[in-house]
């Protein structure tokens, strides 16, 4: 649940990711595909007027609706192509790095050591912009470890934390101890407009301060790998993971926490119609959904809504792994995991290189 604040300075546009090569089956998901990646060409105007229609939008996300079983299938191909390949970036970028000196015999080790190198550099400045309540050297590893888990887990929450690393005006206040936020602060409104008192929430955004409060987290994930099936513990870095992918969309699009730009009707549009189908899929009997879409859905504002659905994405891949978190992902939101990888991902790797 979350505050709502001033704007921060303007930051730089990325350049828009390509999309070529891919192919879908069903006309609807074709043209808003299409209409996205031509968006900076020559007939961007006729294209934003098409899209600026809510008509014309609505009627062709129902129709994808209504064949996504089939459709789903490129989408899917396309989230899994781009996952490898920023995993591949990444791993080249850290081979790259000067700090990693002249290769040397061994180069994998080298090559990990200089992973290491940069998760620890990342993850010293997230600790300086944290505040532990009554903390010790426990409580230090403990919160350390929560960073750690949100980097290692996909190419895409180590991008999140390297933006955050370069805008250090967060601040993030911890109580290892209590499962609410009460010792760190008190009474709080929402983005729904809706009083609440620290005691009933476990985590807090506060755009208009900078600031992220979090209580202890703790749960338990089936989690399916080819033909194994096992339990997975996690702790207080899944709502983390979510609550600073909020700030960052805060940070980035100054647009009170909405994943597009004040100024953006295409993707504003787009982003809605994406939030309204997941609305239509929670209250479809049958349908299998992860408690933080489910969570993010159940907010009463289409504010609220929009703010907490994109930052289900980091949430899933931190809750889940790299690998269990995409594939629960592409199951369930994958117009949402599209509209992550080619709009926002592209703005943080603007920013972060």
């Amino acid at each position: 649940m979350e505050g709502v604040g001033d704007t921060v300075e303007k930051l730089p546009v990325e350049e828009a990711a390509a999309l070529d090569g891919l192919a879908m089956p069903e006309e609807g998901i074709r043209d808003i595909i299409t209409e996205i990646r031509h968006q900076q060409s020559s007939g961007f105007a006729s294209l934003r007027d098409e899209i600026t229609s809510r008509d014309i939008l609505l009627r062709k996300l129902e129709e994808s609706a209504t064949r996504l079983s089939e459709d789903i299938a490129p989408v899917k191909d396309y989230v899994t192509a781009k996952m490898q390949e920023e995993a591949h970036s990444a791993m080249s970028q850290s081979s790259d790095s000067p700090e990693g000196g002249a290769t040397q015999d061994g180069d994998q080790e080298t090559e990990e050591e200089r992973n290491n190198r940069a998760q620890n550099r990342c993850v010293d400045v997230m600790m300086s912009l944290t505040e532990i309540r009554e903390n010790n050297e426990e409580k230090t590893q403990k919160v350390r470890g929560f960073y750690e888990r949100i980097y290692k887990a996909s190419p895409f929450t180590s991008l999140m934390l390297k933006f955050l690393e370069r805008n250090r005006g967060l601040k993030v206040l911890i109580d290892c101890d209590s499962s609410n936020i009460s010792n760190l602060v008190g009474r709080l409104v929402n983005l729904d407009g809706v009083k609440q008192d620290g005691r009933f929430l476990n985590v807090f955004v506060d755009f208009f301060q900078c600031k992220v409060y979090l209580g202890k987290v703790a749960g338990e994930v089936t989690v399916y790998e080819g033909y194994k099936i096992f339990i997975k513990s996690f702790g207080s870095e899944v709502p983390l993971a979510r609550s600073l992918a909020q700030m960052v969309m805060y940070l980035i699009f100054k647009n009170r926490g909405c994943p597009y730009e004040c100024d953006d009707e295409m993707h504003e549009k787009l982003y809605e119609k994406i939030v309204q189908e997941a609305l239509q899929k929670k209250n479809t009997t049958g349908v299998c959904m992860d408690d933080l879409i489910k969570n993010a859905l159940s907010m009463q504002s289409p504010l609220s809504r929009e703010v907490s659905l994109i930052s289900v994405v980091p949430a899933m891949l931190v809750k889940y792994s790299s690998q269990g978190g995409m594939s629960q992902l592409q199951e369930q939101m994958p117009f949402l995991t599209f509209f992550f990888m080619q709009h926002v991902i592209p703005k943080m790797k603007s920013i972060v290189n």
